[in-house]
Order: structure tokens, then sequence, then C-alpha cells
């Protein structure tokens, strides 16, 4: 990954002619963050997470009205998990991992600023649609593993066998759809007369309470928001939908 950064920043001084942004844009990004639920009041404290204990891949779509705003759409798949640990009288830890994935479908709009030839600073700011696609938690007591997931409930007892249970059916404990806010900022390069490349840091929050049933809340009016930053990779493909760029290029 360090290489292909480095070939597109290098890139960028082999680009023949000065490049504009209002052509459409459809492009590819890669996305590593860091996830985390806040503004809630856990029963459990935070163990060590994974890093990045997040990742996303997906498809963007941007034109801009003119020489600094447009817009900035796309669609993506996401997952991301979270660890968690409480000790009892006798320090046994009863741990909880819980792996989620959504689609994602953010909107947002777009200001850049030239900095040189074929570079270009970038700042969005929007909104974001997310559904939660497949959840998997599991708890892992000293007797007792429970798993939660969107097919089924699992109960495991090694005491005491007459309490297993396996239920299928949809697991109603977070909510579905959420709506938030997403934002970035970062570096726009261009590799060709066609392909551009993007580098930003971007950061999401879910203003939608996340949970539905209260797996973690000691009080029922404090309210779980997912929140996650990290890097935005992306390539793009600039085209028009109507006209001739090389006819374009020629009137400059």
């Amino acid at each position: 990954m360090k290489k292909i950064i480095i070939v597109f920043i290098l890139s960028v001084s082999f680009a023949g002619n000065a490049q504009d942004l209002k052509n459409w844009q459809v492009g590819v990004n890669l996305n590593p963050f860091l996830f985390t639920r806040i503004n809630s009041s856990f029963l459990y404290e935070k163990d060590k997470q994974d890093f990045p204990n997040g990742f996303g891949f997906g498809i963007t779509i941007e034109k801009n009205w003119n020489e600094h705003w447009g817009f900035k759409t796309g669609f993506e798949s996401t997952k991301q998990n979270e660890k968690y640990f409480v000790k009892d009288n006798s320090d046994f830890n009863t741990t909880i991992k819980a792996n989620f994935e959504y689609y994602k479908a953010p909107i947002t709009i777009q200001y850049s600023y030239s900095l040189k030839e074929n570079l270009f600073l970038t700042f969005n700011q929007g909104f974001q649609f997310s559904f939660l696609k497949y959840i998997k938690l599991v708890k892992n007591g000293r007797n007792l593993i429970q798993t939660y997931t969107s097919d089924y409930y699992e109960n495991i007892d090694s005491e005491n066998s007459n309490l297993n249970q396996l239920v299928y059916g949809k697991q109603t404990g977070y909510k579905e759809n959420l709506f938030g806010i997403i934002g970035s900022m970062g570096l726009k390069g261009f590799i060709s007369e066609k392909i551009s490349y993007s580098t930003n840091l971007r950061y999401e929050y879910d203003v939608t309470d996340a949970d539905r049933y209260q797996f973690f809340k000691e009080d029922n009016n404090k309210s779980i928001h997912n929140f996650r930053f990290g890097l935005e990779l992306g390539l793009q493909y600039h085209f028009s939908l109507g006209g001739c760029d090389y006819c374009d290029n020629q009137k400059h």
C-alpha cells in the first residue's frame, strides 16, 4: 500500500496538462478506520482493540459545479468490531466481542482548492444513511457462552446442558437503519488526463441511537452512537457525459 501511495504522489508531476474537476468522476475507495461506540453508559470496560478495527470499500461518484464547489456520493460496505470485558469477584474475565457489517450511502458537498497544477486540497461535509447488514456478538463467561447474530441466538451452558438452546430468527438488538454525518479533508491529484487519486482523513458519526436492545446500558435514557475515524484512499476515472474532452482541451 505504501508503494502505491508513493507512485500516486510522484505521478502528479508527469501529468501532461492542468486538470479541473468539472467532469464526472467514478471511482473506487478503500477505508481502514478506528471504530468505537460513544456517549453510552457501559457495564463492560473496553478491551484491547484490533488496529485498525474497521475496514470498508466501495464506489464513488463526484462532480464539480464550478471551480470550487461540487458533490460526492457513492456506496460502501464496511466491517468493524469492538471488544469488552468485565471481572467478577474472582478476577475471571467475561468477554464480549461484537462484529458489525454495514452498507452505507454517503452524500456530501465538496469544496476544492487548487494548490498547484494537478493537485487540489479538498473538503467534504454531508450526511450518511447506514443499513445494518449483519451482527454477531459473542459473550463468553465463566460457564456460559451466548451468541447473538442477525440469524440466530445460541446459549451454551457448560454446567447445565438443560439450559442450552439454539433459536433461529432475526436478532433485534441493534437498529437496522441509521442516519449520521460524515466529513473528510485531503488531497486529490492526477496520474493522467483521465485518472486521479485521492487521500483523505475521514470521520463518521451516527446521530441515530445504534441500539434497540439494552446490551450495555445501565440507564435506558443513555444512547449509543457509532463513531469512525480513518483514511480514505481512492482512484477516480474522469469522463464527460456530453462533449469532447479533446476538443475542450484544444480551446485552452
